[in-house]
């Protein structure tokens, strides 16, 4: 079983190698292809979350080759409000990206409200995970779901995330997820996006 402490925390200076590998693998991204297609906004963005993700919850990286990153917050700071994004230091970076506020206000939104009532309590936000297309394919993945699993029945607490690709959802229905419910984004973004969870066993 890998656990959490077999990773590399992340600290402020890596933000910018973390960045690289998000780019990376979610080159076509749906969300992105549709809405960010600039590599430098795409940087932008994610590091925001990544900022976000330091400041309020933990990054860890497969090695400090940096393989692979997964982002982790507890379920009462994965709401990325403007004093939170502020706090993180990711405000002046999210004026780079003002034409895009008012479609991620509406999708965060939307998420918050697909969330209330699903009854779930206390709970593991895997916020936000990826692994380099070099390196897909090589079991980086897997070590991080094995290593959240075991600190989720450790703790004895569910994991919950998103996703708006539909090849993961049978990705993580493998490591015992489930959705929970699916919804599709509000225009202008029009996609849809899997509520999924993992219960402690």
């Amino acid at each position: 079983m890998s656990l959490i402490s077999d990773f590399y925390k992340l600290k402020k200076e890596d933000i910018k190698k973390a960045v690289k590998v998000f780019v990376n693998a979610y080159s076509d991204d749906p969300m992105f292809e549709k809405f960010i297609t600039e590599e430098d906004k795409r940087r932008v963005q994610f590091e925001i979350m990544l900022r976000f993700c330091v400041k309020y919850g933990n990054v860890f990286s497969t090695s400090d080759n940096f393989e692979g990153v997964m982002a982790i917050v507890s379920h009462d700071k994965g709401d990325m409000t403007g004093w939170r994004v502020f706090r993180s230091g990711g405000f002046f970076l999210g004026l780079k990206l003002l034409s895009l506020q008012k479609i991620m206000g509406q999708s965060a939104k939307a998420l918050e409200e697909a969330k209330k009532d699903l009854d779930i309590g206390p709970y593991i936000f895997l916020f936000i995970m990826a692994v380099s297309k070099e390196f897909q394919g090589k079991g980086f993945g897997g070590k991080f779901l094995r290593a959240i699993i075991e600190k989720s029945e450790t703790e004895r607490k569910p994991i919950y995330l998103e996703t708006q690709n539909e090849k993961n959802v049978s990705l993580y229905e493998k490591f015992g997820f489930h959705v929970v419910k699916k919804i599709n984004m509000p225009d202008p973004v029009n996609l849809p996006m899997w509520l999924m969870v993992r219960d402690a066993k």
